[in-house]
């Protein structure tokens, strides 16, 4: 069940409907049923058995962390505690690598069966993974930790801890929460809000304007290329890596809204995934605001644990007794975030993303570590106003080639696809190569969508910039409409509302592309 269906959407009205209707004391319990209702739904029914194993094993180390006999987090957890909580996390990897990471095993296996015919080339386990089951796995394990950790309590009712797993906006795309910070909203007892209900609602419709109205059409162009490289060559290699940032970004954080509308709805506040990245400066602060859960997560259970481990503590020190203290930062932003990011790569279940995006964004951020004092310098001796508006642009544009150039890995089939595609844009970027006279000979126009639908795409991107720039001062676009008149408001949402079905791509004969971060 695709969330921008019209299933969803008559499933949406009636769990609100029904949330509603019962008692505030067991509201949790009919989210629940909803939730698990919705998944055998959206899902092949019998994945839910991955969902309950990746519960069980996060209810039982959770029971034998409580017990005092196994010791508590401050003091530190007994041998038994201590091999349940490692035995749980693994075991959550292993179901992981097995079901949605088996293209590392299988590709690997086919590289070796090629290589070394004494090598089985391996096929996929004949079982259908669990819906989400890369947002469920990191909140499960985060739930292992945290409370391993003291920050969260060990949830004694199973049921309420798979409803914090299974809870059914956000096993679609994420985002990934946190146990401490969602569980205790399902036990509020929400009361019906008119105020609410159009929160939700209008998070909704912007997220179903970003995707049928930009990210489709867009990736119609971005197919075409991709998938006939022998056609499309020279400049339209660029306008295909140009416009994917625009798709992918329309498209899940398109998804995340409606996610995030969808349990506003139910008075539930999940975490924000997105904060207005192409304004970032630096790749650092892109991803400071891109995928903002993952990051955090990979942050607060990867980079930290590894910087504050022993040998790296030791290794740091080291460092800084014989090449000083820089040179010990260096060492340690390396070993950090080469991890942080490994585990990104490897989240995402493919090694194009671990070469394309991992080791890419790696070396960027060492490499402005490393130079980020002496381009410091120079803009002083050159006399470069950096918080000048031209300054700041050049930055942001910067950012988001460097982000495009990385991106080029996600959307090919693979490594050698990607770095092929590589070589082309930038031999098209010759005099002999180049094909300038494709943007004025109506050559654009050839690759899937009309005149009209660029001038679409183009506006669209005008009113993702207005609401970001209305983001950045209010917080959210929604709130400066708030405070407008009643006339003006009811413009803006008509209007939307009008977009999205006037130039949304859907209907009889159409076939929308499932979310991008869907897969994950």
């Amino acid at each position: 069940m695709n969330i921008i269906s019209l299933g969803f959407i008559l499933f949406l009205l009636a769990a609100v409907l029904i949330y509603y209707l019962t008692p505030g004391k067991v509201q949790w319990v009919t989210m629940l049923i909803l939730s698990i209702v919705f998944y055998c739904l959206a899902a092949t029914p019998y994945t839910i058995l991955f969902l309950l194993f990746s519960a069980g094993l996060a209810y039982f180390s959770g029971i034998v962390m409580a017990d005092p006999e196994n010791g508590d987090a401050l003091n530190g957890f007994n041998k038994k505690a201590t091999a349940v909580v490692t035995i749980a996390i693994v075991l959550n990897v292993a179901v992981w690598f097995i079901m949605k990471g088996s293209a590392y095993w299988i590709q690997l296996s086919a590289w070796l069966h090629a290589k070394f015919s004494v090598f089985p080339e391996m096929k996929a386990v004949p079982l259908a993974a669990a819906f989400g089951m890369g947002y469920y796995t990191c909140q499960t394990i985060g739930y292992i930790v945290d409370c391993s950790w003291g920050t969260a309590k060990p949830e004694k009712n199973f049921f309420k801890l798979f409803l914090f797993l299974a809870f059914f906006p956000q096993l679609t795309t994420g985002p990934i929460s946190r146990y401490a910070t969602l569980s205790p909203q399902f036990y509020a007892g929400a009361k019906f809000s008119i105020d609410r209900i159009a929160r939700g609602s209008q998070r909704i419709l912007w997220g179903f304007f970003k995707k049928l109205v930009i990210a489709e059409r867009v990736s119609i162009v971005v197919n075409a290329v991709y998938g006939d490289p022998a056609s499309y060559t020279g400049l339209w290699t660029w306008v295909a890596a140009l416009l994917y940032p625009v798709q992918i970004y329309t498209d899940f954080s398109g998804s995340v809204d409606v996610v995030l509308g969808a349990a506003e709805l139910f008075g539930i506040t999940l975490p924000e995934n997105f904060n207005n990245p192409f304004f970032s400066q630096t790749s650092q602060e892109f991803w400071q605001r891109w995928h903002m859960s993952l990051g955090n997560w990979a942050k607060d259970y990867i980079m930290y644990p590894v910087l504050k481990s022993k040998k790296v503590v030791s290794l740091t020190k080291n460092v800084k007794k014989k090449f000083g203290k820089r040179a010990s930062k260096i060492a340690s932003l390396a070993i950090g975030v080469f991890c942080t990011w490994f585990v990104m790569g490897v989240w995402h279940g493919n090694y194009k993303f671990i070469v394309g995006c991992s080791i890419w964004y790696w070396l960027v951020m060492l490499t402005y570590e490393i130079l980020g004092p002496s381009l410091s310098k120079l803009n002083k001796m050159l006399h470069v106003r950096e918080e000048s508006f031209g300054w700041i642009t050049f930055r942001r544009i910067r950012t988001y080639i460097i982000y495009t150039l990385s991106m080029v890995f996600f959307r090919s089939d693979g490594i050698s696809e990607a770095i092929n595609m590589l070589k082309r844009m930038f031999a098209a970027l010759t005099p002999s190569a180049s094909n300038v006279w494709i943007f004025i000979d109506g050559s654009l126009y050839k690759a899937g969508l009309t005149k009209f639908d660029f001038t679409i795409i183009f506006a669209g991107i005008i009113a993702l910039m207005i609401v970001a720039v209305l983001r950045e001062k209010y917080g959210y676009a929604r709130n400066w409409i708030a405070e407008q008149g009643l006339a003006f408001r009811w413009i803006i949402w008509i209007a939307l509302f009008a977009c999205v079905i006037v130039y949304g791509e859907y209907g009889p004969g159409y076939h929308s592309a499932d979310f991008i971060y869907a897969g994950f």
